[in-house]
C-alpha cells in the first residue's frame, strides 16, 4: 500500500517535470537542441579540451601550442588582447 503511494507520487513528479520542459518556449531550434542535450555537449567539450591539451594542440585551432600554455601563438596574442580589454572595463 505504501509502496503504491510512493510510486504514484514519483509518477506525478515526473509528469510535472515533463510538462514544464514541453511548455518552455525556445526562440529557435538550436536553443531547443542545446537545452535538450546540454549535459552531453558539455561533457564532450570538456573531454575534447583535455585531449587537445595532452597532445599539445591549441584548444581553439589545430596548431602547436606555446610551451606551458593551451593556446598557439596567434590565440595567445588574442587572449592577451581580450584580457586587456576586460581589465579596462573594470
Amino acid at each position: 500500500m505504501v509502496f503504491k503511494k510512493i510510486l504514484q507520487k514519483l509518477k506525478e513528479i515526473k509528469e510535472t517535470k515533463l510538462e514544464k520542459k514541453s511548455d518552455q518556449d525556445y526562440s529557435n531550434r538550436f536553443l531547443k537542441f542545446y537545452y535538450g542535450h546540454k549535459k552531453r555537449l558539455l561533457k564532450e567539450r570538456k573531454s575534447l579540451y583535455h585531449e587537445k591539451k595532452q597532445k599539445g594542440i591549441c584548444v581553439r585551432c589545430s596548431r602547436k601550442v606555446v610551451e606551458g600554455l593551451v593556446f598557439c601563438e596567434y590565440h595567445q596574442q588574442k587572449q592577451a588582447g581580450y584580457n586587456k580589454q576586460a581589465r579596462m572595463k573594470q
